[in-house]
């Protein structure tokens, strides 16, 4: 059998001839682009109809599904793992080192990856995105432009995350997660399902700001809850299931459920309307 194989981006001049190669290897072999510019250290990983462009780089274990598109200039560190038809943009990072990673590699010159960094279906990760080692993202989660998102961390399916928004370590999203242009979502958080975060509204994990000790706590945003654009959440605060928070509020105190904040400090200002539900959540 004679056939065209296509390899580092180029189709072969002329038939090949592949007599007594395994079918199944010769489509894997027929259905990868990868540019001649490109690096991946570990080919055999690589799923079917994968496309890599010029200047990529997948070092060590880095294992993609059917249908996955690096983009180039991206960056992919192992142990890393890409589902089906996801999209990694331009000048992106995925499995990023940690801080401890990072120093045990300056001291050893040695990959010092020991977590995997795990990313599903169906997810778009545009440009100039950096996402840590030991990140867990679900199914059909969009990325906007340079987020940054930290080590342990997770987040659920169908959750969207704007440009520049930034996911400090040890944190929690849950699934059909809206967060807005410019949020920040500090460590020690815990973000449960349908949450909607306004623009620029902020987390805060320390209550005296080094001056004293204290245990870092960020705050809790429970199901289907909306929090304003440019609202502050102080440490360790319960916003309440299916509650609002007003634009511009300074919450430093807990949010029962179902009822509407607003202000500096924040107050209630009365019960959630019977026919308010979050759109996010769940039918």
């Amino acid at each position: 059998m004679s056939v065209h194989i296509i390899h580092y981006g180029f189709r072969s001049p002329k038939p090949i001839k592949v007599e007594g190669l395994p079918y199944r290897r010769l489509a894997t072999l027929i259905s990868r682009r990868i540019s001649r510019y490109a690096l991946v250290e570990k080919k055999r990983l690589l799923g079917k109809g994968n496309y890599v462009e010029a200047g990529a780089r997948l070092l060590g274990d880095v294992e993609t599904g059917a249908g996955v598109h690096i983009d180039s200039n991206s960056v992919l560190y192992g142990p890393a793992k890409i589902g089906n038809h996801t999209y990694v943009g331009p000048n992106c990072v995925v499995g990023f080192p940690s801080a401890r990673e990072l120093d045990e590699l300056v001291r050893s010159h040695r990959p010092a990856h020991k977590a995997l960094t795990a990313i599903g279906d169906n997810c778009t990760v545009r440009a100039g995105t950096t996402i840590y080692s030991n990140v867990t993202v679900g199914n059909a989660v969009s990325f906007g432009h340079n987020v940054l998102v930290r080590e342990k961390v997770t987040i659920g399916d169908m959750s969207k995350l704007g440009t520049n928004v930034v996911v400090d370590g040890s944190t929690s999203i849950g699934s059909r997660v809206s967060v807005q242009t410019g949020v920040y979502v500090c460590t020690y958080s815990t973000v449960e399902d349908s949450v909607f975060l306004g623009p620029c509204c902020v987390f805060t994990n320390d209550r005296y700001v080094t001056q004293k000790p204290f245990k870092l706590i960020g705050p809790t945003v429970k199901k289907g809850a909306s929090i304003g654009a440019n609202a502050l959440l102080f440490p360790g605060i319960t916003v309440g299931e299916g509650a609002v928070v007003g634009s511009q509020a300074m919450v430093n105190v807990d949010v029962p459920p179902r009822t509407i904040f607003a202000g500096i400090p924040a107050k209630k200002i009365r019960d959630l309307p019977g026919d308010w539900h979050s759109s996010l959540l769940k039918n």
